[in-house]
């Protein structure tokens, strides 16, 4: 959320247990509404390609995101 504040178009990406806690944090920083790239949880036992369907996952909604900022 940082980067929002130089200017620069961004979203957040985080693991289905975080959400609520992201959505937290964009609420105190002024922006509830700000855009967020979810997708399951864990992570640190996939497998490569286990990994890159997460990641593809994750820019599809990343980018839905900022198109829509």
């Amino acid at each position: 959320m940082e980067t929002e504040l130089l200017g620069i178009p961004s979203t957040v990406l985080t693991t289905r247990p975080f959400v609520s806690q992201a959505h937290a944090m964009s609420r105190m920083r002024g922006d509830p509404e700000y855009g967020l790239a979810i997708i399951e949880h864990p992570i640190v036992t996939l497998t490569d390609a286990e990994l890159s369907e997460r990641a593809a996952t994750a820019a599809a909604q990343a980018i839905a995101c900022l198109v829509d900022r």
